[in-house]
């Protein structure tokens, strides 16, 4: 077999005429993909700010009851 024969062998086996809608069906997905993630990593952002304000209000409301039973010791 010469590499002509091999070009039309290989040619013949592959589905040409459905390559322009793999391609798009591909970069479709892909996109599909990529937007889900930006959407997950976004919701991940915001649940973390949204733990780290909970744990500052909580170690401020801590902080500021003992610092209150401090001053009324020496009241």
């Amino acid at each position: 077999m010469n590499l002509e024969d091999l070009k039309n062998k290989v040619t013949e086996s592959l589905p040409l005429e459905n390559l322009g809608q793999l391609t798009e069906d591909a970069t479709n997905k892909a996109t599909e993909l990529g937007e889900q993630a930006t959407n997950v990593t976004e919701n991940l952002q915001n649940e973390a700010t949204n733990l780290t304000e909970n744990l500052q209000d909580t170690a401020n409301e801590l902080t500021g009851g003992f610092l209150d039973k401090i001053k009324n010791l020496f009241q």
